[in-house]
């Protein structure tokens, strides 16, 4: 395991062997999508078609990453790993009590694509949710990657 969730991006050490994390497809869907190793791709979805993190206070992110082929993805499915693609702990630029706290762009690297699952059509402002399992439904969000 080399970045999990949030709490590794500021591990440089873990950088080093993992610096970016990809959108993974498999062999088919790269076909089937005219696409190729290392090509960028925006992740949008049904309830997130502009296909990036609305921030607040006017900042946006959007949900970019480079594609890695992968023959032990299933065909029609996509995965990232978790623990990069920040915009805080570091990433950004922060003024505390009047000292300016520089941005480390390590800490920026790759991108984070959870914006892109399914929001609950009933409370609208949340994810939806395995009522089951009680996780994020990260399993039954459908998205499209488009080619940037």
């Amino acid at each position: 395991m080399t970045q999990t969730k949030s709490r590794t991006s500021g591990n440089y050490w873990l950088q080093a062997i993992y610096p970016e994390n990809m959108v993974d497809i498999s062999t088919f869907d790269a076909q089937r999508l005219g696409l190729k190793e290392g090509d960028r791709v925006r992740i949008v979805s049904p309830t997130n078609p502009e296909g990036e993190w609305n921030l607040g206070h006017g900042l946006r992110k959007p949900m970019i990453g480079r594609v890695r082929i992968m023959e032990g993805i299933r065909p029609g499915v996509i995965a990232f790993s978790l623990g990069h693609g920040h915009w805080a702990y570091g990433a950004t630029e922060v003024v505390i009590d009047g000292q300016r706290i520089p941005a480390d762009s390590r800490r920026a690297t790759g991108f984070h694509g959870n914006a892109g699952m399914r929001v609950d059509p009933v409370l609208k402002n949340t994810g939806l949710v395995d009522t089951v399992g009680g996780s994020a439904v990260f399993y039954q969000s459908r998205v499209k990657l488009i080619k940037v």
